[in-house]
């Protein structure tokens, strides 16, 4: 059972109050997908995930937190532009937003989860080309984020099946297939060498849609 509550924030940016979602409780029940969103309760709560600032439009996890540089970032042009972009849902900018802003302060780890979250919000709508979009930023920004040493998954071969994933689900393929390699090349654990085996069948018929770890298990 989820349990959602309210509460207000004070906005680090511009001092206003406005009130948010919060998750008092949750579960879940069934498995991931493959770039682990987590299957319902938990998965339905993604509009607690990220808050904006009614007022100022700081968009943040906390927003009663200052983040560097954070002011300046949200008074320019392309932030101005997202926060407003009619073509994504509300939630999907929201994310794209918080992207910026970390992206802005060299967490490329952090904005490029916060892409896939966007991404995440555009399936919910079922705005595909949206979300093909947002996995294509992902992937930029995740790639940054490993030459620059910053880690986005902890264990062995996780990189690779998250970047498979996205790769596969943006549509590019070959790009895909080679990550699954350079994943199973490093000889990880059954599930993850699992997973990314799977995302090679998948590859391999041009298969562009959502699927779960449990599939993965069953070959």
């Amino acid at each position: 059972m989820t349990t959602i509550g309210s509460i207000k924030k004070k906005c680090a940016i511009c001092g206003k109050i406005s009130k948010h979602s919060e998750i008092l409780s949750t579960n879940v029940l069934g498995s991931p997908d493959l770039d682990t969103r987590p299957p319902n309760m938990e998965r339905s709560t993604i509009f607690t995930w990220v808050q904006r600032c009614s007022w100022c439009g700081y968009c943040a996890s906390d927003i009663s937190k200052r983040i560097r540089e954070a002011e300046n970032i949200i008074h320019s042009v392309s932030y101005k532009q997202q926060l407003n972009n009619s073509a994504f849902p509300e939630l999907a900018n929201s994310f794209l937003c918080f992207s910026l802003i970390l992206e802005n302060v060299g967490n490329y780890a952090g904005a490029g989860w916060e892409c896939i979250h966007a991404a995440w919000s555009c399936d919910d709508a079922n705005l595909n080309t949206c979300a093909q979009s947002c996995r294509k930023k992902a992937v930029i920004l995740l790639q940054k984020a490993r030459e620059k040493g910053q880690s986005f998954a902890k264990r062995t071969g996780a990189e690779e099946t998250i970047m498979a994933d996205l790769l596969r689900r943006s549509g590019q393929f070959e790009l895909a297939l080679k990550v699954c390699n350079d994943g199973l090349k490093k000889n990880p654990e059954k599930i993850i060498s699992d997973i990314l085996r799977f995302q090679k069948i998948l590859i391999g018929k041009s298969d562009v849609a959502c699927h779960t770890i449990a599939e993965a298990n069953d070959i």
